[in-house]
């Protein structure tokens, strides 16, 4: 089992690891960092750091409730009562009326009002846990971004056909950049409230989902646009309670769209292009995040307990899976299909499913279970502490590296791997870190190099870091 001990040391202070090249970390002084932007691998890449950009930006913990800016004025008892009934709903307007001494009857009927709603609350809280936490914090734990709640980028997707990427920013806009620096549409909505994912819809040009807090919104960026404000609003989809959306996953092809919600146990399959959705039904926990497998035969769905499913896409079976404790964290294909290595909330340890053909484990040599292939426990190098409870993974396109961040500390770790039919092979490769004190908020792999395949790089990795700043680590 491959464990962090056997990596090579962090980058010496001062240094920044920049590039891989033939299987050696190449590192520069980090005054150097700026310079090395415009080498020749990362020349038309884009330079961006969210964290300029949202330099005067409040954030959403630090908003001034609007209750304190508003100048105290004599109202009756029933136009206080609507008042808080429209503006922070019923349970709010039942505390007021609890308390008002204008009129008993009044008080004592709310006040049993409320021991009833404190009675369904813990009844429903009971039998579906997970209802405790609501609002932002409730989001922020089923993401793949690292304190997802005040982190500058939310989150990174580059287009699978084009050179284009796409950052959720903090104050819930979407920047799209390609090779032509000069033109960055911002996509923003009143509906587009907490992103919590993104994905490019598969041989389209601008079509872009976004997961949020009101549903799943669909843009349609027209790519031969000059302006960088979009006049076409987004689509919205939304059905029943299926929202906030905290997964959206287009398949391979680009027909369907995947979307889950903590609030609602079913996985939604969408005909974007007719407004129409199916539902996979399923008694349970929600749904909490989906990934495509790459052939498009099979998606893997998690919930927020300890239960997964590995769906069968043909006849829409699944198989019901279950982990130990905690929930699972994370999740990624292998380029075939044949593999999924995933980590879990409460556990140190990344694990491995190996799929054979269309049956999971048909060989009698392979265990039907997940196996551990490398231990994350947290360690100390120097002074630095490394690993811990993993945050996210992303694989690189060609399965041959493998990159992990964690919840607590700041240092990326990569792996090499070598998929092999049922077999998978991982090696320690290197630790990545930032610039100061700066931790990876969330890391992707470009998932088509294009006419830069022509360079000699391999695949970049795209890091998100908690300043804003993004870096492109190439593999060449």
């Amino acid at each position: 089992m491959a464990a962090l001990d056997s990596f090579p040391d962090l980058p010496q202070n001062g240094e920044i690891s920049i590039c891989e090249r033939d299987g050696r970390i190449c590192s520069l002084p980090i005054n150097e960092v700026v310079a090395n932007s415009t080498s020749t691998q990362l020349l038309s890449y884009p330079e961006i750091n969210i964290g300029r950009e949202l330099f005067h930006h409040a954030g959403i913990h630090q908003r001034e409730d609007r209750r304190t800016l508003m100048i105290p004025v004599n109202e009756t008892l029933i136009k206080r009562l609507s008042r808080t009934f429209f503006e922070e709903g019923s349970v709010e307007a039942l505390n007021v009326a609890a308390n008002t001494s204008a009129n008993p009857i009044l008080s004592s009927l709310a006040r049993y009002a409320l021991v009833l709603v404190d009675f369904g609350n813990r009844v429903k809280y009971f039998l579906k846990p997970h209802l405790k936490e609501q609002g932002v914090d409730s989001v922020g734990k089923y993401t793949q971004t690292r304190e997802w709640a005040k982190s500058s980028i939310r989150c990174i997707r580059w287009h699978p056909n084009c050179f284009k990427i796409a950052i959720a920013a903090l104050d819930d806009s979407i920047r799209v950049y390609s090779d032509d620096p000069s033109i960055v549409p911002i996509l923003k909505s009143g509906l587009q409230k907490s992103i919590s994912s993104i994905a490019w819809r598969p041989f389209t040009a601008g079509e872009l989902a976004v997961g949020c807090q009101n549903g799943t919104l669909v843009w349609n960026v027209d790519p031969n646009s000059l302006i960088t404000r979009p006049l076409s609003q987004a689509t919205q989809l939304r059905h029943g309670n299926h929202f906030p959306v905290t997964s959206v996953e287009w398949s391979p092809n680009g027909c369907l769209l995947a979307t889950t919600s903590i609030n609602d146990s079913d996985i939604l399959i969408w005909d974007v292009d007719q407004n129409k959705q199916a539902p996979l039904n399923r008694v349970g926990p929600p749904c909490g995040l989906l990934k495509w497998s790459p052939t498009g035969s099979r998606l893997c769905s998690t919930t927020v307990s300890y239960v997964f499913r590995v769906w069968q896409t043909s006849k829409w079976s699944s198989d019901r899976w279950t982990i130990n404790s905690g929930t699972v964290q994370s999740i990624v294909w292998s380029q075939t299909g044949s593999h999924i290595l995933f980590v879990t909330s409460e556990e140190c340890f990344l694990y491995c499913l190996s799929f054979i053909e269309d049956e999971v484990f048909t060989s009698s040599f392979v265990p039907k279970s997940a196996l551990p292939i490398a231990d994350l426990s947290k360690i100390t190098i120097g002074q630095t502490e490394v690993g811990g409870h993993p945050q996210a993974l992303a694989w690189c396109p060609q399965s041959q590296y493998l990159a992990v961040i964690f919840k607590d500390t700041s240092a990326i770790a990569i792996f090499n791997t070598v998929v092999n039919r049922s077999q998978l092979n991982i090696t320690p490769s290197c630790f990545l870190t930032g610039i100061g004190v700066e931790s990876a908020s969330c890391i992707t792999f470009q998932e088509n190099l294009g006419r830069r395949a022509n360079e000699k790089m391999k695949t970049v990795l795209t890091i998100g870091w908690s300043s804003g700043r993004v870096q492109y680590f190439p593999f060449v």
